[in-house]
């Protein structure tokens, strides 16, 4: 048997270990845009769904509408958690978007519309969501590479916005995981740069937690994963050695 010689990472303080687990399972294949989205509770549902299901980057858009505040109530601290980006149009949102290499699938109650499960899920998307009333900008409708709606059967013809990404979402963590791909794909450097923002708000202000903490940021620590995500070998990643945190 060959010999390993990367050492694993050490055992440390269980908020870290806590915080490595969530590492190896974050998602930068796919984001969520929402676009002059103005109820707080609808916004800052959307962000705690995110960061629930392991997506790392949210992108809040102002076309219409004044930029969207939060409500710490829903969100619980979801948005110290996420690469939260805040466009002023649609225009500056899609460029953004393009370079990144996303793909856009626009949530619009079309008849051209694909249902979400027609959609492929595997590949680097931005998945759009319009306003609670009116729905996107025509800028989204144009730059669309596919529209899409998930499918209803009930007398209410549309959903909740923060209902509607929580199942987009989850359809696509599922999709991929019955694909084989691994439930995380953020690269060493990405997973280095989240370590040190999420150390130092897991240190809450303290000095001491902080110089506790700064001792693991060249390595990480040995991730704890919780019970929820235990169950399913997609959200347990193997990492190479070389890829190692």
């Amino acid at each position: 048997m060959q010999h390993d010689p990367t050492p694993s990472p050490p055992s440390g303080p269980r908020r870290l270990a806590r915080a490595e687990g969530v590492l190896l399972a974050r998602l930068r294949g796919f984001c969520v845009v929402l676009e002059d989205a103005h109820d707080p509770h609808n916004v800052s549902a959307v962000l705690r769904t995110c960061d629930a299901l392991g997506i790392q980057d949210v992108h809040l858009v102002a076309e219409n509408e004044s930029e969207s505040i939060l409500n710490p109530k829903v969100s619980v601290g979801a948005h110290r958690w996420l690469t939260v980006y805040r466009h002023r149009g649609a225009s500056q949102a899609i460029d953004a978007l393009r370079k990144a290499g996303y793909d856009i699938f626009v949530s619009h109650l079309g008849a051209q519309a694909a249902s979400l499960e027609a959609v492929p899920a595997t590949g680097r998307a931005a998945y759009v969501f319009g306003n609670e009333k009116s729905g996107v900008t025509a800028q989204w409708l144009d730059a669309a590479d596919t529209t899409f709606v998930i499918p209803t059967s009930g007398f209410s013809g549309s959903l909740n916005l923060s209902v509607a990404v929580a199942l987009t979402v989850y359809d696509r963590r599922c999709r991929r995981a019955a694909a084989g791909l691994p439930a995380g794909d953020l690269d060493a450097a990405e997973r280095a740069a989240l370590r040190r923002t999420w150390y130092a708000g897991l240190a809450h202000g303290s000095e001491d937690r902080q110089r506790e903490y700064a001792a693991y940021l060249g390595s990480g620590v040995a991730p704890q994963f919780l019970p929820a995500t235990n169950r399913s070998s997609p959200a347990r990643p193997h990492i190479p050695p070389a890829d190692r945190p």
